[in-house]
């Protein structure tokens, strides 16, 4: 049976400490990495160590999704060890530096009513972390149901998408362990975060409409343990699924309340009622949790738009 061992690395982040995992076995693999710091790198090499072995020897790295906080010392990891490194092809252009953050969801955000001082000061924080630049012949792609082999056994690539578009999850069934990524969390419910659809950009991607079919898929599964991207390993997944479902049904509520009080609103006035307090690059977080629950109320039909004047605004159906 392949053991996963649990390396904690500090991160600049609200979120605290990242979470890579060390797939013990020929070949060994470490899935997500942490952020390219210098603390993050001491922190990965003493907990590496710790297991007989360092990031000269990881011979695969697999990211679960692009945020650097994950993927960021993949290219440091690379250039020590030559390791293949595992990522979905809709992350692609995110961990090579590619895609530029606030370009590509642009079209979007203008639409939501957001005024020009504050995005620009939400753009202006988009890039704490460098990101990985890996050059394509170092990516292998993984779109979901691939199994990478070791000697002991085999763990299999699964597609989760909603906090990412290319998020990937990791199974072993034998032992029933899901490595989560930041699909599935302890005490917080992972963002929906706002992105254009990778099979036609000019349309936003479903993010929560998909975690929360991710959710169900999961719930299926019947996995054992959950060993997320950030907190303690989760002994408990089902109560936890139930959970991050009842998070959202609750925001479907408030948003729906502040739009029957509200009466005609655009995304940006909504997240403002409902986060009055956010600064910088949060404004964008509360804006993408703001908008996806727009999309699933808009499919539900509660909810109807109108597009004046180059905005989006919402009305609640009576």
């Amino acid at each position: 049976m392949l053991t996963m061992h649990c390396i904690s690395i500090p991160t600049p982040y609200p979120v605290g400490p990242v979470n890579a995992y060390l797939v013990k076995g020929e070949p060994l693999t470490l899935v997500d990495c942490g952020p390219d710091t210098p603390e993050g790198r001491e922190a990965l090499t003493a907990g590496l160590k710790e297991h007989g072995t360092g990031p000269e020897e990881i011979k695969r790295v697999v990211i679960t999704h692009a945020h650097p906080d994950h993927s960021g010392l993949a290219q440091w990891i690379w250039q020590a060890s030559g390791a293949e490194v595992y990522v979905h092809p809709y992350e692609y252009k995110k961990i090579t530096g590619e895609q530029d953050f606030i370009k590509e969801r642009l079209p979007f955000i203008v639409k939501m009513g957001i005024p020009m001082r504050v995005l620009i000061e939400m753009a202006g924080e988009k890039d704490i972390l460098p990101r990985s630049t890996l050059s394509e012949v170092s990516i292998k792609p993984l779109t979901g149901g691939e199994k990478l082999n070791f000697q002991g056994g085999a763990i299999e690539m699964l597609h989760f998408p909603g906090h990412a578009t290319g998020h990937i999850c990791v199974y072993d069934q034998e032992s029933g362990n899901l490595i989560s990524g930041d699909f599935l969390l302890p005490h917080i419910t992972p963002n929906p975060l706002l992105e254009a659809d990778p099979e036609d950009p000019s349309r936003r991607y479903p993010s929560l409409s998909r975690y929360l079919e991710g959710l169900d898929f999961l719930e299926g599964m019947h996995i054992k343990r959950a060993l997320p991207g950030h907190g303690e390993i989760i002994e408990n997944p089902g109560e936890v699924i139930n959970a991050a479902r009842e998070h959202h049904h609750k925001r479907f509520g408030v948003v729906l309340d502040i739009l029957e009080k509200g009466g005609k609103m655009s995304t940006y006035q909504i997240s403002s009622a409902m986060y009055p307090d956010l600064q910088g690059f949060e404004i964008f977080l509360g804006l993408s949790e703001v908008q996806a629950h727009l999309d699933v109320l808009l499919e539900r039909g509660s909810i109807k738009l109108e597009f004046s004047n180059g905005v989006v605004h919402y009305m609640k159906v009576n």
